[in-house]
């Protein structure tokens, strides 16, 4: 058996409601922009928020911490072998969602609009890093870069 220096006491109060928050929060902008993204999928303008699609996977890998955190630090008992088996599952799927989920929700939604006519506006999409936002626009609509003020609107 393995004898480890109990957590400290700022540790316990912290730790396990800032991973739950966190992935809570993550879950629930993740509910949200797909929401957002099917409200405004027959709008003349669409804009795919590919970073938020990352949230997922974050936000199970958050809250999986946070379930062993409260597990073992308010509730005192280690995690059982069966449980680990359980949630190293589960933060394994979560950090492949971490990558799948934005590139499948880019592909599906990509292929939706563009079969509806829909393009990608380069002038009013923005990238930095991995996160980037695609307009897509209706060819009723000319493509600009002042597209970019009507998005923050």
């Amino acid at each position: 058996m393995e004898t480890r220096d109990p957590p400290s006491l700022l540790n316990k109060v912290i730790t396990p409601p800032l991973l739950l928050v966190g992935g809570v929060s993550a879950v629930l902008w993740f509910i949200y922009r797909v929401a957002f993204l099917y409200k405004n999928i027959s709008e003349s303008m669409v804009v795919f928020d590919k970073g938020s699609y990352y949230m997922l996977g974050v936000g199970i890998g958050l809250l999986t911490l946070a379930f062993v955190t409260l597990k073992e630090f308010w509730g005192g008992n280690p995690i059982t072998k069966k449980q680990n088996h359980i949630l190293t599952k589960l933060a394994i799927s979560g950090l492949a969602l971490l990558f799948i989920v934005p590139h499948a929700a880019h592909f599906f939604a990509n292929k939706h609009l563009v079969t509806h006519g829909y393009s990608v506006c380069e002038d009013a999409s923005h990238q930095w890093l991995f996160v980037r936002d695609i307009v897509y626009i209706q060819p009723s609509i000319e493509c600009s870069a002042e597209l970019k003020n009507e998005i923050t609107k």
